[in-house]
């Protein structure tokens, strides 16, 4: 009896290590060059692409160069949440791209669970970027509004809300 309970609780429960190569197993052909180059590439014209083809191509670096020394739990429902609700909202909004969702799929649980740090690039100024750093912490503008979407990835992000100050 005692080895079925310490089963379920092994089973609810992942070590960081193994996310992490989960997360590198998933990504490692994904054709990261493309997105770089999007950064770079003229037809590209939308700055909100080009910030996000450099965010996720250095988080995609950072993941490959990443070196856990002291390994750490992780819930594995919130893993399983977290890649439910990206499937939804590719399902809901985004089409049947299956590249982009793995890809954003592994990239968001990286930046959510192990950088620990916001799903969309980090601007510089609360005046005109969505996502900025102020006074040590994450603000959103968007996330406000956002987190209320049915299966809301704002839910797993580290960002606060910015408020209405800043322009709703």
């Amino acid at each position: 009896m005692e080895n079925n309970i310490f089963s379920k609780y092994i089973k609810l429960i992942m070590k960081a290590t193994q996310l992490l190569a989960e997360i590198r197993e998933n990504l490692k052909d994904y054709p990261i060059e493309y997105l770089r180059n999007k950064v770079t590439d003229d037809r590209y014209k939308d700055p909100l692409t080009k910030s996000l083809a450099k965010y996720n191509s250095e988080a995609w670096d950072e993941i490959f160069a990443l070196n856990i020394t002291e390994d750490y739990e992780i819930k594995d429902g919130v893993v399983e949440n977290i890649k439910n609700d990206i499937d939804f909202y590719f399902d809901t909004y985004a089409g049947g791209d299956e590249e982009t969702r793995e890809f954003t799929k592994y990239i968001s649980l990286y930046l959510a669970l192990m950088a620990k740090r916001p799903l969309h690039p980090v601007g510089e100024s609360p005046a005109k970027d969505q996502v900025f750093l102020e006074n040590g912490e994450y603000k959103c503008k968007t996330r406000i509004m956002s987190i209320k979407d049915e299966n809301s990835l704002c839910r797993y992000c580290v960002c606060k809300n910015a408020g209405f100050s800043f322009g709703f």
